[in-house]
This record gives C-alpha cells, structure tokens and sequence, in this order.
C-alpha cells in the first residue's frame, strides 16, 4: 500500500481514549482496534499513573464511530522475569481495553508477525495535542465578569481534550532493541491455563515522535499492519527516574508481541 492507503485504513481502527471523572478530564490518549469486538491496545499510562488506575469513565471514540465506554482487562501487573532477587519484576507500558457494552464486527487492524528491522519505513498516528478545535474561538470571547470566565475557562479544557484531531507522521525504526521474555510466570492475572509466557517482543526507537496525546496510538508499516504502540517522546533532559532520554526528535514504542499474547484469553 502507498501511504495514503495506509492512513485510510488506520483511521477505520484508530481510537481516541478520554478518562473523565464528571467534574475534569484525568488523562487522554490514543488506542489501536485488534479484534472485531472492539478490543484495543493503548499504552498503559494513559489509563494508569504511579499512584494507580484513574477513577473515571474510559470514554472511547473512533473518526466516524459514537463514543463508547470501556474498561481495563489487565492492569498494575508485571513480569517476573526469573531474574536474581536484586532485580525487580519488569513493567511493560501496555494495557488491553475491552468495551463495556459488547460491540461485534468492528473493524481492526492486523498484527505484523515478527519484529521490524532498522530502516523499516512506518507510519504513527494519534491525537496530539497539535491540533486543536474549534480553532481557538472561546480564546476570544473576552468577559469581565470573573464567573463567566471560569465557566469558559473550563468549557475550554474540555473541549481541547474530546476534540483533538487525529494526526499521521511518517518516520523509520532507527533503532531496535529486543525483549525476550522467557519462562514469565503471568500466574498472576488468574487466567485459566495461563500461568507462563515466552514472547520476543521488541523496544522501537523512531525517528520521529507525536506529542502528548498521541500516547498509545499505532505504529504500523506501509502492509498496514501493528508494528507496536508509541509509549514516550523525545526527552532529552529528563530528570525523572527511570525514564530513558531518547535521542531529540524522536519517540518510543512497544513492539504488540509484549501484550498481544493474552488477546486469545480474554
């Protein structure tokens, strides 16, 4: 496929994802479709942060679907990677979200079955906070009256977030480090007949990035299938620990294999 055909077809299995609590939006992001009941991928911080799962609605949205609520299948787990006891069990940035209500014949995209090489061109997309609407129109609706301008200070916030525009970029894999998790006890998750795993899985550095937003959203190659999930963007100065400063102008994803192995189970 060319890139046009690409973009068309991820716009029919993209998903914009919104956590809303009533009063304030917790968290946005991006999601991918995999299987016809509208089962998805995001990555794991856009519903979660270190303190635990957000408490409110997972509001789900695709270009031309209505707005539907989901909920985490799996969530705050991690490997034990059948390493020495010093290090500590490995957390992948990878969730799998199901609909509430059960949805059937949706659209998805197919996985790529492997990991991309070096130099593999790939598209991304998201909704970024890039692009907003409605073109900046509440900005200028000027007031006095201090109520009205909280009230519309507010309805502003709110409309950045459920409006956000779906965004593509091109890019390459510029770099590709491997995961091997072997032997992985997952017992854990309590899934009948699912107590280890051996996936090879993959770390993707891309030479290009979505800002934030664009979380979770689609890596896929130019045969329109998953490549992984974009996870981070560029962070060249990062002060925070544990987070890995990627080369400027460029983000990360997560190779699919990493969570697409428990899709069969749920």
């Amino acid at each position: 496929m060319n890139k046009i055909e690409v973009c068309n077809e991820v716009k029919k299995v993209i998903r914009h994802i919104v956590i809303d609590n009533g009063a304030k939006i917790l968290s946005a992001g991006t999601g991918v479709v995999v299987k016809d009941d509208g089962t998805l991928i995001t990555a794991k911080h856009v519903i979660e942060s270190e303190r635990g799962i957000y408490h409110g609605k997972i509001l789900v949205r695709g270009i031309e679907t209505e707005q539907v609520e989901y909920q985490p299948t799996i969530y705050g787990f991690s490997f034990d990677v059948n390493q020495p006891e010093f290090i500590d069990p490995l957390s992948i940035d990878l969730t799998v979200l199901k609909p509430v209500k059960k949805l059937s014949n949706i659209e998805y995209i197919n996985l790529f079955d492997g990991i991309a090489e070096i130099g593999t061109d790939i598209i991304m997309a998201g909704f970024p906070d890039d692009i907003k609407l409605p073109l900046g129109i509440l900005e200028k609706f000027k007031t006095k009256n201090s109520a009205v301008e909280k009230i519309k200070n507010a309805i502003d916030l709110r409309f950045d977030y459920y409006f956000r525009q779906l965004m593509f970029k091109s890019g390459m894999v510029g770099h590709c480090q491997k995961i091997h998790l072997n032997n992985c006890d997952v017992s854990q998750l309590g899934i009948e007949g699912l107590s280890k795993i051996n996936v090879v899985g993959a770390t993707y550095w891309l030479d290009n990035q979505l800002t934030y937003g664009g979380s979770g959203g689609p890596i896929v190659n130019l045969d329109g299938k998953l490549l992984g999930i974009i996870c981070e963007k560029a962070l060249t100065k990062s002060k925070i620990p544990g987070v890995s400063k990627l080369p400027s102008g460029t983000g990360m994803g997560l190779s699919h294999q990493l969570i697409s192995w428990i899709l069969p189970k749920i």
